[in-house]
């Protein structure tokens, strides 16, 4: 546990009980991992449940996933469907699938629709669990139509899955004409991603003649081999003769039902026996079957297949170690085992090592997020553009954080999106593009990107070039983003609201966002209670908004500040704290400050003067996580 981490933890405690929700949920992560304090299950379900019981979605979706599996918590499907709902009701893409899911048989049409909208927001699972039910008719009437409309969406995502199944409907002329060639392109992105159904058929394409590429070199044949495997009566024969290779290709068959009935039973007899015999690919797929079961001799078959080189299976020992259910110890040697699958070019492990390394090294955490990035991994891109722009462990360059920002965009990521948008609407490096940026913008909005609707929101309040202003498609994203409890948001609609002359909806938000500490929400709701706009008046209750406003660098609230401790308003009379104040909101250009500070000084003594300038100078600004 090092000192960074330490201190970490201790401005991010602050700020959760300062009443910061995204802090609270910080903190509750910290303690599960055992960041900056010592690991305390406890404490990390209180922050969290506190971030949850507060609207934030992430919390409720990892409360509802913890009560789904029994983590640290008691099993519990009442509650964890509770939470889910929150998180869903909030749009959050990841609860609407699990809701899905957890719908599945008692609800099917609830089912259907959880995952419709997971699906519209962008989730490329629940695009793939939404072709699925329409090409076998699960739930829905079967459209193959459909299906290649929803599996094309989650192909496109990259998910390895939907490219298989997307494959299969262009092989078999499902919704569309038979296309081989078309086929053959699916396969081979999924089989890129080591997706063995895919490159099993391949195989059977290559053997049969069918489509034009040429089948994999299967280097030299084992004795017993036959030429063409195209049947499980074939793949049995030669694996009767010892053969590993069929043996896990019959494995392969009983467990995506290729070709024979489906038999989980008999893919397991048929990988266990492969992998016996050292089948690296068999010794993983089993690995897999037991950490599904939750059986703990996953550990056994996926360090067998990590020690002949299987970066999957290292990347499964690296993530299995590094849980919070293991020691130090544990850890360190789950990141020895991300290092070496990082070292196989494994993307996902390359950005395990980014996030790791991030808080501590980060010449290291940038040296990973480069190798997952050129490998493609949209996630380490958008990461690696945060360094560019922020210059955090590489020189501060805004051309190449825009570059690597438009790659992760354009494989949908949502985030890279609306920070492309961003860079393009301020010009920060780049051209000033307003059109573009709007178009980034409202890509990320429609996945549900909170920060990217409240962008959204404030462009259509204020227009643009090109773009009307709109004040009713203002409030709309601007109440998205806010729904979702997206503090900008929820301050800039208190504005939206003021400027309609509707201050009771205007304090509402302002107030949500100021319990999150949010400044300009606190100032403006001080105001409303300085002058009883929407509320009643109440000076003490707009002294301590003042104050807390004034606290995070809001230069017209020490202004007021300043104000109210001369006049004893809301607070007892301290005309030195009052002369303090009026210092720093004057160094800052408020010019009622100033006046104030030349009034305060005929009033005071040398010392009084003398105090105040100590107390002005000793004075910092509250750090607030957001």
């Amino acid at each position: 546990m090092t000192v960074k981490d330490k201190r970490l933890f201790t401005s991010t405690l602050k700020s959760a009980r300062f009443g910061l929700l995204d802090a609270q949920y910080e903190v509750g992560l910290m303690y599960a991992n055992g960041l900056g304090v010592e690991q305390d299950f406890e404490q990390a379900l209180h922050w969290i449940r506190q971030a949850a019981d507060r609207g934030l979605a992430s919390a409720q979706y990892l409360l509802g996933s913890r009560y789904a599996s029994g983590t640290v918590v008691e099993q519990d499907d009442h509650k964890a469907l509770v939470w889910y709902l929150k998180a869903a009701d909030q749009g959050h893409p990841k609860a609407m699938f699990r809701l899905g899911k957890f719908y599945a048989k008692p609800h099917a049409q609830a089912s259907h629709d959880f995952l419709v909208k997971a699906a519209e927001a962008g989730l490329a699972e629940a695009q793939f669990a939404i072709g699925a039910a329409h090409a076998t008719g699960e739930g829905v009437e079967r459209d193959y139509l459909l299906a290649l409309h929803w599996y094309l969406s989650a192909a496109q995502q990259g998910l390895a899955s939907a490219q298989y199944a997307l494959a299969n409907l262009y092989a078999n002329g499902q919704g569309v004409f038979v296309d081989m060639d078309e086929a053959l392109v699916w396969y081979r992105k999924a089989a890129g991603q080591n997706f063995a159904a895919a490159q099993v058929a391949m195989e059977f394409i290559d053997a049969s003649g069918n489509g034009r590429s040429k089948g994999r070199t299967r280097g030299r044949r084992k004795p017993g081999a036959i030429e063409r495997r195209r049947d499980s009566g074939e793949w049995a024969r030669v694996a009767e003769l010892g053969d590993a290779d069929a043996k896990y290709h019959l494995g392969l068959m009983y467990e995506l039902g290729l070709r024979v009935a489906q038999d989980n039973a008999q893919a397991q007899v048929w990988y266990l026996a492969a992998a016996r015999q050292g089948d690296v690919r068999a010794q993983l797929a089993l690995a897999k079957i037991y950490e599904n079961h939750q059986n703990p001799a996953d550990l056994a078959w996926y360090r067998a297949a990590a020690e002949q080189g299987n970066s999957d299976a290292q990347f499964a020992l690296g993530r299995k170690y590094s849980s919070s259910q293991h020691s130090e110890q544990d850890f360190f040697l789950g990141v020895s085992w991300y290092l070496k699958a990082g070292a196989g070019g494994h993307a996902h492990a390359l950005l395990t090592l980014g996030h790791i390394f991030g808080a501590e090294v980060e010449h290291l955490s940038v040296a990973c997020l480069t190798r997952a990035a050129v490998l493609g991994e949209a996630e380490a891109q958008y990461l690696l553009g945060q360094k560019y722009a922020t210059g955090k462990g590489v020189q501060k360059n805004m051309q190449q954080a825009s570059d690597l920002w438009r790659l992760a965009a354009e494989q949908g990521y949502a985030q890279a999106q609306c920070a492309l948008g961003g860079i393009l609407l301020d010009g920060h490096g780049v051209a000033v593009d307003f059109q573009m940026a709007l178009l980034w913008f409202q890509r990320a909005a429609d996945q549900g990107d909170a920060k990217a609707q409240w962008n959204l929101g404030s462009l259509y309040a204020s227009g643009g070039p090109g773009l009307k202003q709109d004040i009713r498609q203002a409030f709309s994203w601007c109440q998205s983003a806010a729904d979702l409890g997206f503090v900008p948001a929820q301050a800039t609609l208190g504005v939206l609201f003021a400027r309609i002359k509707n201050m009771k909806q205007a304090v509402l938000w302002w107030s949500k966002a100021a319990e999150q500490g949010d400044p300009e929400a606190l100032y403006n709701l001080a105001l409303m209670y300085s002058k009883g706009k929407g509320v009643k008046i109440d000076l003490e209750r707009s002294f301590k908004l003042f104050a807390d406003a004034a606290a995070q660098g809001v230069v017209g609230a020490q202004s007021r500040l300043g104000l109210m401790y001369a006049t004893g308003e809301g607070v007892a009379h301290d005309p030195i704290e009052a002369h303090k104040w009026f210092v720093l909101a004057s160094k800052a250009g408020d010019k009622v400050a100033q006046a104030n500070l030349e009034r305060s000084e005929s009033r005071l003594s040398k010392v009084q003067i003398a105090e105040a300038q100590r107390r002005s100078g000793v004075w910092v600004p509250a750090v607030v996580n957001k």
